[in-house]
């Protein structure tokens, strides 16, 4: 059955609201009115989510092609996450952006539009079987869960090069998306339910904890001390 134009429209949404909604949160305590003036650039900000978008969609195609078998599948997405992490570490390290604090909060839009971006290829992939409850529901939190994880690597590959780090933050995003890929794997064997479920709300799980420490400690600390002090009186 095709994909219709409502189904589309229904992925777009349900691909991009959570990933959107994480970036928004991520960074809004880093910006008018919370602060005196904007700790990033708005144009910087959304540049990096639209060629996040554009890199997911490209990294969609590609991955769509996964060869059939568990061994197979494997290597795949360990190779789909060294692709999409190294195109973290080279955009969040050019020149311009390596060694300034803003970058950490541009980790965040460059992983914000991958993630909605993969989210909504993953979603049309299920058509016409996506109005199923039980699909519609592993989606919408597989949606949220590959989301959050995304903004939850760029900010740490970010973080590194605010510090002129690269290949730490770069092994460290990697472990992460292999743990988290591991406790979401029954969803992408398409493992029937309640197993599916089961594994993408751990993945939810997973990716929560992380993005704790992303919101509480990186994101704060990639502020020069100057900034932190001021921020401090002013609460």
């Amino acid at each position: 059955m095709a994909v219709t134009q409502l189904d589309f429209s229904v992925a777009l949404v349900l691909g991009f609201a959570p990933a959107l909604a994480v970036m928004y949160w991520s960074v809004r305590r880093f910006d008018i009115p919370f602060t005196q003036y904007r700790l990033f650039d708005d144009r910087r900000m959304f540049g990096g989510l639209a060629v996040g978008i554009i890199f997911g969609a490209v990294a969609s195609l590609v991955e769509a092609n996964v060869p059939a078998g568990l061994y197979a599948t494997v290597l795949a997405l360990a190779a789909f996450f060294v692709f999409e992490e190294s195109f973290k570490m080279v955009w969040l390290n050019r020149k311009s952006y390596r060694g300034r604090f803003d970058t950490t909060f541009y980790g965040v839009s460059v992983g914000a539009g991958i993630g909605a971006a993969l989210a909504t290829a993953n979603l049309v992939g299920t058509f016409p079987n996506f109005y199923e409850p039980d699909i519609m529901a592993t989606f919408i939190l597989f949606a949220v869960s590959l989301g959050m994880i995304h903004v939850d690597t760029g900010v740490l590959i970010g973080f590194g090069a605010s510090r002129g780090e690269t290949i730490y933050p770069f092994l460290e995003a990697l472990a992460i998306r292999g743990g988290h890929a591991a406790l979401l794997f029954a969803v992408l064997a398409a493992a029937p339910q309640p197993w599916s479920l089961i594994a993408v709300t751990t993945s939810i799980a997973f990716a929560a904890i992380v993005y704790h420490y992303v919101y509480t400690v990186l994101l704060p600390e990639t502020l020069p001390d100057e900034i932190k002090r001021e921020m401090r009186r002013e609460k």
